[in-house]
């Protein structure tokens, strides 16, 4: 988890508009359109109100690919209900063990127990 809320910041070559927030979360990731279907699990790297970074040794997904993912939020609802994200989203940018993805809708939901 993380010691203090504080934003990720690199002025010198910061394009985005939102804070990054470097949260470490489990994320279960399948694809939603295009080809085969693909599926994999990760951690996020970072985590903003419009997109998320995934580190991912597993399954390799392509720019342009729409994605739902599922990730573990740290906080439970009521102190006693664990949570999920429910992600729709796009994967806007790949690099070896790690991409980005754009959030279309998202939506949070109890988790099975």
């Amino acid at each position: 988890m993380v010691d203090a809320m504080q934003p990720e910041s690199n002025a010198a070559w910061e394009r985005r508009s939102k804070s990054r927030f470097p949260l470490r979360l489990g994320v279960r990731y399948r694809t939603v359109s295009g080809g085969p279907s693909l599926i994999g699990v990760g951690r996020t790297v970072n985590v903003s109100s419009c997109g998320l970074l995934i580190a991912s040794e597993e399954t390799k997904v392509n720019t342009g690919a729409r994605l739902q993912l599922t990730v573990d939020w740290p906080t439970l609802l009521h102190g006693t209900t664990p949570l999920q994200l429910i992600v729709s989203c796009r994967v806007t940018r790949c690099l070896a063990e790690e991409f980005a993805v754009e959030l279309d809708q998202y939506q949070f939901r109890t988790k099975k127990r």
